[in-house]
C-alpha cells in the first residue's frame, strides 16, 4: 500500500512540471481578431456636455464597452488595444426637459483588436 502511494506521488511529481504543460513553447502565442462596431449609448438623457464626457475615449464607459465588444466573440476574449476610437455621435432626446435639450451619446465605428491565448497542443 505504501509503495503504491509512493509511486503515485512520484508520477505526479514527474509529470506535473512545466515541461509537460499544454502551453509548452507557446508562451506568448496569442490569437487576435479585429472587431468593429458601435458602443452602447449613454443611459438616460443628459446635458450634451455630460453625455459627451461619459462617452469619449478614456472614460470608464469607453473602456467597459470596448471590453464587452471583445467578449461578444466568445468566452475568454479580451481587449488588446483600441485601433480606432471612432466618431462621437449624439442624438437629441424627445420630450420635455424644462426647456433644455437632452442628449444620448455613443461612439460609432470603433475598431478594437481582441486577443485570446491560442488553444491546443
Amino acid at each position: 500500500m505504501k509503495f503504491n502511494v509512493l509511486v503515485l506521488f512520484a508520477m505526479l511529481f514527474a509529470f506535473s512540471g512545466q515541461s509537460f504543460a499544454a502551453s509548452e513553447g507557446r508562451e506568448g502565442d496569442w490569437e487576435t481578431r479585429i472587431v468593429t462596431g458601435d458602443l452602447k449609448a449613454t443611459a438616460g438623457c443628459k446635458d450634451k456636455a455630460k453625455a459627451e464626457k461619459q462617452t469619449i475615449p478614456g472614460s470608464y464607459r469607453f473602456r467597459k464597452y470596448t471590453k464587452i465588444m471583445c467578449q461578444t466573440i466568445a468566452y475568454g476574449w479580451g481587449r488588446d488595444k483600441v485601433l480606432d476610437n471612432g466618431k462621437l455621435a449624439c442624438d437629441a432626446c424627445e420630450g420635455e426637459y424644462e426647456g433644455k435639450e437632452k442628449y444620448r451619446c455613443y461612439m460609432e465605428n470603433v475598431k478594437v483588436q481582441c486577443k485570446i491565448v491560442k488553444r491546443g497542443f
